[in-house]
């Protein structure tokens, strides 16, 4: 989790249509906690070529976005759209929210709850951990920010530094992102949390 979500304010009103949809896909790449190799790796396209199109400088076909959107886990109307001033905002339980195609290495998987509120200072997710076979070992996260997470369903085994925890629904924590970190379920029943993510400002 080395891919901290962005707090810059992003410039959405730029006549540059290939700036402003460069611009969206970093932020919503960053806010999915994406790396460029990542991004390239699910869609096929060169990091190169990502690079560019983030920062405006080349115009890319309408295939290529649907490569985008689809590797981000959103429409392609949502790098199409206009931007509009948004300072309220209710994400439904059956709403499709953004998602990669597959878990991540470490065994879980994450939805981003928080993908269409803008510049937000906090990145809430909701990530569902499988179990794992082999020994428990920490994932040894590290990045510049701040987590809460709050178990929902299941057991979370959990390590933090040299400590190792266990902790049941109901059950909460928060970490300093800067401490070698991470979860993995505990047992043979997937554990669904709640993960808030809080990057500090550089």
């Amino acid at each position: 989790m080395s891919d901290s979500p962005s707090t810059k304010k992003i410039d959405f009103e730029s006549d540059d249509i290939d700036l402003r949809m460069g611009l969206r896909i970093r932020n919503l790449r960053q806010n999915a906690r994406m790396t460029l190799d990542s991004l390239a790796r699910e869609t096929g396209l060169s990091k190169a070529l990502l690079s560019k199109i983030e920062n405006g400088k080349v115009s890319s076909p309408l295939s290529t976005h649907v490569k985008i959107s689809r590797a981000l886990g959103i429409p392609l109307s949502e790098l199409l759209k206009e931007d509009e001033p948004i300072r309220f905002l209710i994400v439904r339980k059956d709403e499709a929210k953004p998602a990669p195609s597959r878990k991540t290495p470490h065994g879980y998987r994450f939805e981003s709850l928080g993908a269409r509120w803008p510049n937000k200072l906090l990145s809430p997710f909701i990530l569902t951990y499988d179990p794992l076979p082999g020994p428990h070992t920490s994932p040894g996260f590290q990045y510049d920010g701040e987590e809460f997470v709050y178990v929902m369903e299941g057991r979370l085994e959990f390590f933090c530094g040299e400590n190792r925890y266990e902790l049941d629904p109901g059950d909460c924590l928060f970490v300093d992102g800067n401490l070698p970190h991470g979860g993995r379920a505990l047992g043979q029943e997937k554990c669904v949390a709640l993960f808030v993510v809080v990057p500090r400002n550089p």
